[in-house]
């Protein structure tokens, strides 16, 4: 929430320096144009927080198959029985938190 607030804040600051910028050079279209995209920063903050999450979600979803690959690599080599169930479960766990995410992913799309 907090990095929201900062980034936010970021973005307003930097749409003033524009607005501040097309007003030195007399741009009065720019100056109109910057005027309404300031006037909808909710929807576009909402926006870039969405796609955010979203990024972040695909790369937590990225590295868990990453992670499961290199277990399914390690139950290949192995012979142990002891190994080969811990393995089983690391695996299973991952698929859990691989579904979880899709869960997570999926209700962020429908919003």
């Amino acid at each position: 929430m907090l990095e929201t607030v900062k980034l936010e804040q970021r973005w307003k600051d930097d749409y003033l320096d524009l607005l501040n910028y097309a007003k030195q050079i007399g741009d009065a279209q720019w100056q109109n144009e910057i005027i309404q995209t300031l006037s909808k920063s909710a929807l576009y903050m909402q926006q870039t927080t969405l796609e955010y999450q979203i990024s972040q979600l695909w790369h937590q979803f990225d590295a868990v198959n990453k992670k499961m690959l290199e277990l399914y690599r390690q139950l290949r080599e192995t012979d142990n029985v002891y190994v080969s169930s811990r393995l089983i479960e690391e695996v299973w766990g991952l698929k859990l938190q691989r579904v979880e995410i899709g869960k997570q992913l999926n209700a962020t799309y429908q919003r």
